[in-house]
């Protein structure tokens, strides 16, 4: 059985309201509580996760200026950040599929975009264990793992906005098709 036949037989609605409450939920403890209290030990520098990109000079700062203690909630962070891409990944495929297997038929090319928010999930892993790797090494950082690191940061909000992107339209259209 193919990958997609297996997703769309999760995509449900009690399926897609699990991973969406799970995406929140997660997304509050670590926006509300952790992220703030990184944000003020860095004097408001955005943590990496959350740029659209960044430099070697960049992650320098931001570690120096986080300090011991700032590093430690960042990699803190970075546990939580173990299923919030599983949870928003796993929204957006389920929302995705339905409304895509819903304009179209089986075995449509646009049956592919499905995958996106999948390989999303897929960059913001690498992501993390970039990211994790830099924390741990800090203050020997490598420019090597930074540029790969962002170029997974890059890759993963690229997916991400894609993924959003198409999911809005698609369903608008699938709204105008059910009237």
């Amino acid at each position: 059985m193919k990958l997609l036949d297996h997703i769309k037989k999760l995509t449900t609605l009690r399926f897609f309201l699990l991973f969406l409450v799970l995406t929140i939920i997660v997304a509050v403890v670590m926006m509300g509580y952790v992220h703030p209290q990184i944000l003020a030990l860095s004097g408001g520098l955005p943590i990496l996760d959350t740029r659209p990109g960044y430099t070697f000079a960049d992650v320098e700062h931001l570690f120096t200026v986080l300090g011991e203690q700032g590093r430690q909630l960042y990699t803190t962070l970075q546990v939580l950040d173990l299923i919030f891409p599983l949870a928003y990944g796993m929204s957006m495929t389920l929302a995705l599929t339905g409304v895509v297997t819903r304009l179209f038929p089986e075995g449509h090319p646009m049956e592919k975009a499905v995958f996106i928010p999948i390989l999303g999930m897929i960059f913001d892993y690498l992501e993390n264990i970039t990211i994790a790797a830099l924390i741990a090494s800090y203050p020997n950082l490598s420019p090597l793992a930074v540029s790969i690191a962002n170029i997974f940061t890059q890759l993963k909000w690229s997916c991400i906005i894609l993924a959003l992107t198409l999911l809005v339209i698609l369903a608008r259209f699938a709204w105008g098709k059910k009237k």
